[in-house]
């Protein structure tokens, strides 16, 4: 099989660029589709429809956060059984995958309709106005979530296949289908929040459609049977508890965003929350590449930690370290020096929201040069299926660190400590990344060092 000869021998330089580059046009893809849809937005249909779509932001992380727990913990595992050649045990997982991802985005729609409006007045829709743009936009979101979790999950098992182009494609042609829409349901058919809603839907379904025809195709590695589909718990506990820190992670982020939404109306009004909704937007250009790249790295660290290769583990973890700390700070740098130019895209520059806006993305964007450590860190321990250590790392910066300083710092710094809650959380969360990630890195070196003796 191609893939094991160049997931164990290929330089992992040359892996990681064949890997991470179409990863990372993908999401950066990603990042600017969701940045064209509030774009349209704020200049169609006003930054009350744009608060809206901050408000929404939280419950559609609830919605990617189980998305990653499905497609991460099936890719994870079925990494690592390719590593050890099991073809059947892969298929498998792929199968067993597909019926979970199935019965949550069952159980996602089931509590969704009934409780999507009292959660989304608890993410800060407290304006009626806000409140009604945000339920007509996630409604709709909510309904077309199906595509969404399938084609997050079929494209982390086209990556882990070798076949990233096929997901970079995939990507490109939802993102370019969201941004068409966009334009001609919002800005010519005057569709507002809904149309932004179903252009997103749309989109995610055409790059789900193209990732479900390579296996329809037959040129999967998978070969299903009858008894790939068998109903395995001790499976899924195991994909669960892999993915669950990815789960926690993005639950988390949604957590965050909904317990800043609550503190930002409280100290700054509507105008912090539009200002939110901007720095959102702009933080995705960090945090999708920078996704990317710990999906680079995934299968490769898998596929080696399975086949016992541990130095080129220990070699893809420092080299995706390195790749995501340059390039955040090249991000950090242009957020600082150029805060007016970015926040203009989303806010029009003679609002009153911009003298809140500026200083509020200079705050909020000072940690992001170092938190790449942690998502990677998480990413790494997901990949050698230590689930419960990634869990661990994953729960301390949203649920840990970010409860008390939302709380202690905006009541002694108001609005300046609120935007400052975030970055002090995430230096903290590094920090603790910082310690499982170098002890697992000496001890894998010290596991090759023993098993090139023997």
């Amino acid at each position: 099989m191609h893939t094991s000869h160049e997931l164990a021998e290929k330089p992992i330089g040359s892996l990681l660029v064949h890997y991470s580059i179409p990863a990372i046009i993908a999401m950066v893809v990603n990042a600017i589709y969701n940045v064209v849809d509030r774009m349209f937005i704020s200049h169609y249909a006003g930054e009350a429809a744009f608060a809206g779509l901050t408000v929404a932001f939280p419950l559609m992380l609830i919605l990617f956060s189980i998305t990653n727990l499905v497609g991460i913990g099936g890719a994870s595992l079925f990494s690592i059984a390719l590593g050890q050649k099991n073809i059947k045990r892969a298929s498998h997982i792929f199968a067993v995958t597909l019926q979970l991802a199935m019965f949550f985005t069952l159980i996602i729609l089931f509590f969704g309709v009934i409780f999507a409006k009292p959660l989304l007045v608890l993410s800060g829709g407290t304006n009626p106005e806000v409140l009604n743009y945000a339920f007509s936009y996630f409604q709709i979101i909510l309904f077309g979530n199906v595509f969404q979790m399938f084609s997050f999950t079929l494209s982390s098992f086209v990556r882990t296949e070798n076949h990233p182009r096929l997901s970079l494609i995939a990507m490109l042609v939802s993102a370019g289908t969201n941004i068409f829409l966009d334009y001609i349901f919002i800005s010519i058919l005057k569709l507002g929040v809904e149309g932004a809603a179903y252009a997103t839907i749309i989109g995610q379904a055409s790059g789900c459609l193209i990732l479900l025809f390579f296996y329809l195709r037959g040129k999967s590695v998978v070969k299903l049977t009858k008894s790939s589909f068998s109903l395995d718990i001790p499976l899924v506990g195991h994909m669960i508890t892999i993915g669950f820190s990815a789960f926690v992670s993005v639950l988390g982020a949604s957590f965050s965003a909904l317990l800043l939404n609550n503190v930002l109306e409280k100290y700054g009004g509507d105008a912090a929350i539009t200002a939110m909704g901007a720095i959102n937007s702009l933080f995705t250009f960090f945090i999708m590449p920078t996704d990317g790249i710990t999906q680079a790295v995934q299968p490769i660290i898998g596929y080696n930690y399975g086949a016992n290769l541990y130095h080129r583990v220990c070699q893809t973890l420092k080299l995706g370290l390195l790749v995501t700390i340059s390039f955040a700070s090249i991000i950090f740098i242009l957020y600082e020096c150029f805060p007016s130019f970015f926040m203009g895209l989303f806010i029009k520059q003679s609002s009153s929201t911009m003298e809140v806006a500026i200083p509020a993305l200079r705050l909020f964007m000072l940690s992001i040069p170092i938190l790449g450590i942690n998502i990677v860190g998480i990413g790494y321990f997901q990949a050698i299926a230590k689930g419960k250590i990634a869990f661990i790392i994953g729960i301390l910066r949203p649920f840990v660190f970010l409860i008390p300083l939302a709380m202690i710092l905006p009541s002694h710094y108001g609005l300046t400590g609120a935007w400052l809650a975030q970055p002090v959380t995430d230096i903290l969360a590094v920090i603790c990344s910082v310690i499982p990630l170098y002890l697992s890195y000496t001890r894998l070196k010290s596991y090759d060092e023993s098993y090139s003796r023997s």
